[in-house]
């Protein structure tokens, strides 16, 4: 399946926090965890690879920028642990619907568990694949 981008100017945002509150003395950390990422009917895409440490970040805002068909309901889940491992502890972030539009941008705000192998996970409970853009924001 091909999806195309979208050339509307409205795209509908989900906000699903309050605002982050930056203070001057905050070190911001822009991490990328997905690039145009083809996530799959009842598949997953995990990023990123090698997994996040963010040791010493106290904040975090993830943001996603998903491309499909409309009424495609995700889910995002924050892994902590080795990859694959028995021991890895899964947590619930949010889910979601694609817009109307076939497009959809999408806010989080999150604690985690550890700051060490860390992945963010988006899991696709719809019957079409969509394309999925990521990245967390890590403050000090």
């Amino acid at each position: 399946m091909k999806l195309k981008k979208s050339k509307s100017k409205a795209i509908p945002v989900k906000v699903v926090n309050d605002t982050l509150t930056v203070g001057v003395t905050a070190k911001p950390n822009l991490l990328t965890l997905f690039e145009a990422r083809e996530v799959p009917p009842g598949g997953h895409a995990l990023g990123p690879l090698g997994g996040l440490n963010l040791t010493g970040y106290s904040e975090y805002r993830l943001t996603l920028h998903l491309v499909g068909a409309p009424g495609t309901s995700f889910q995002v889940r924050e892994l902590f642990g080795p990859a694959g491992a028995v021991d890895q502890v899964v947590f619930d972030v949010g889910d979601g619907q694609i817009g109307p539009q076939g497009v959809l941008n999408y806010r989080a705000r999150f604690d985690i568990f550890g700051p060490r192998n860390l992945f963010i996970q988006i899991v696709n409970n719809g019957d079409e694949a969509f394309l999925v853009n990521g990245t967390l924001y890590a403050l000090l």
